[in-house]
């Protein structure tokens, strides 16, 4: 009797030191826990899929299409002391879609979630030194292997979006174009460009709204109402960026092709009133690893003035497919792509 108390101690220590370690993991594979609670499993992977949806979609509001709004061209050195660049003050705007983590229903087995839409604004300003002139192969032909430095910032300002959304969000980036082809009265501008970005925390949904009680590992009860789930992340973002541009009388168009690469630790929780039979717990998972790769193709027009342009963009993301577990009920689809556009001024010396 006293070898099976003990063996029953030490099963019950490894479940509790066992809980915290479960909220590792990756997306994908963080809900399997609920392996054996097929509802548990749907609510946990309705939450895991917003984080999983959000990433990019806030990765592209982010880098947006073009790093330059309206034109590939490098911008080469001017002779003396002073080199050429550019400053852009832009707003990215993305259609922004969710699984609707606020309020989710059950009936019988099944677990429905609505979808979240909400056109979500990005403000911020591009700044592109030109660093070396490359080289010319010809009369007019010239800039290849032309180096710009780029950088940006930019404000997601989520406080004006309501109370759903935590508190500002703030972003910078920094990186490089490399010219093919600076644009001439012949011929347009080619280039490719890389570039890396952070972004602090932003949060969706409060599953809390008063003081939790843990009951053990990564498990609490809560003494107020709140959302059904809510998610905390930052994202870091890798994009690169090939794109053409040609001017004639003034008016500018630029077209591109972009590939991003997403990554995140997130926190999210749910509350789930299927793990402890009558009693409602929240249950949290913390640094859970989430990566994305997309592409995403943009189309610039611009108007050119004396010392700069007004440009306007629409830009496209791909989807991807559901993560495992996703309610087949939901109004949800990832596999959708994600419409995002930009309008600015950029100003060049």
């Amino acid at each position: 009797m006293r070898v099976n108390n003990m063996r029953a101690a030490i099963a019950a220590a490894l479940v509790v030191s066992a809980a915290p370690l479960a909220a590792q993991g990756d997306i994908e594979t963080v809900c399997n826990e609920f392996s054996g609670n097929s509802q548990a499993q749907s609510r946990c992977a309705a939450v895991a899929q917003a984080v999983d949806a959000a990433q990019p979609q806030l990765g592209i509001l982010l880098a947006g299409g073009n790093p330059t709004l309206g034109t590939a061209s490098t911008g080469g050195v001017r002779l003396g002391l002073i080199p050429r660049f550019s400053v852009t003050a832009r707003v990215n705007v993305v259609a922004a879609r969710l699984p609707d983590i606020r309020e989710v229903q059950s009936s019988g087995g099944s677990v429905d979630v609505d979808e979240f839409r909400v056109p979500a604004p990005a403000v911020g300003a591009n700044v592109s030194l030109g660093l070396t002139n490359g080289f010319s192969v010809a009369p007019m032909i010239g800039g290849f292997g032309a180096i710009d430095l780029l950088g940006g910032v930019t404000v997601l300002p989520l406080e004006l979006a309501g109370d759903d959304f935590g508190d500002n969000a703030f972003s910078w980036g920094a990186g490089a174009r490399v010219g093919l082809m600076r644009e001439s009265f012949i011929t347009p501008g080619i280039s490719v460009s890389v570039m890396y970005r952070n972004l602090g925390e932003i949060q969706f949904g409060d599953v809390c709204e008063g003081s939790e009680v843990s009951v053990g590992g990564n498990r609490s009860t809560c003494a107020g109402e709140g959302d059904f789930g809510e998610i905390n992340f930052g994202l870091t973002n890798l994009s690169g960026r090939a794109a053409i541009s040609k001017r004639l009388l003034g008016l500018g168009l630029t077209a591109g092709v972009g590939y991003d690469k997403f990554n995140t630790d997130a926190n999210f929780a749910f509350r789930s009133p299927v793990i402890a039979g009558t009693t409602e717990q929240i249950i949290r998972f913390e640094d859970v690893e989430v990566d994305n790769d997309r592409w995403s193709a943009f189309l610039d027009g611009s108007f050119t003035l004396l010392f700069g342009s007004i440009v306007g963009e629409i830009g496209w993301m791909q989807g991807a497919d559901p993560i495992g577990n996703f309610p087949s009920t939901s109004d949800f689809d990832p596999k959708e792509g994600t419409w995002y556009g930009s309008a600015g001024i950029r100003l060049s010396l």
